[in-house]
């Protein structure tokens, strides 16, 4: 019954179970699986809060850009001064896109 046309037939095991295992030893293999099994970190909750408060922020930006969109239509306002305020949008922006990647290293 062993061979490839029979894919579920089991054999003898050539390596048998240890079970000599002490504590020490349970403790030493449940250490090396732990390298593998890492919980994903935990931030603390007033990070947590500050990545919200980041998204709004980023959020409201991007509302005032597309306000000043709107308002470029007028002809009574600069576009030189919006395209200079939309840059200054743009660059606080990303600023706010790199933010939570620093406070990730503060995970507990």
């Amino acid at each position: 019954m062993d061979g490839p046309e029979f894919p579920y037939s089991v054999g003898p095991e050539d390596n048998p179970i240890n079970f000599h295992m002490n504590a020490s030893d349970q403790m030493s293999i449940y250490k090396d699986n732990e390298k593998y099994q890492k919980a994903p970190p935990i931030l603390p909750v007033e990070v947590q809060h500050m990545n919200e408060l980041l998204g709004n922020t980023f959020v409201s930006l991007v509302e005032i850009r597309n306000m000043l969109s709107k308002a470029k239509a007028n002809e009574n306002i600069s576009s030189i001064v919006i395209n200079q305020i939309n840059d200054k949008i743009d660059k606080i922006n990303d600023l706010i896109l790199d933010i939570p990647e620093d406070l990730s290293k503060i995970s507990i």
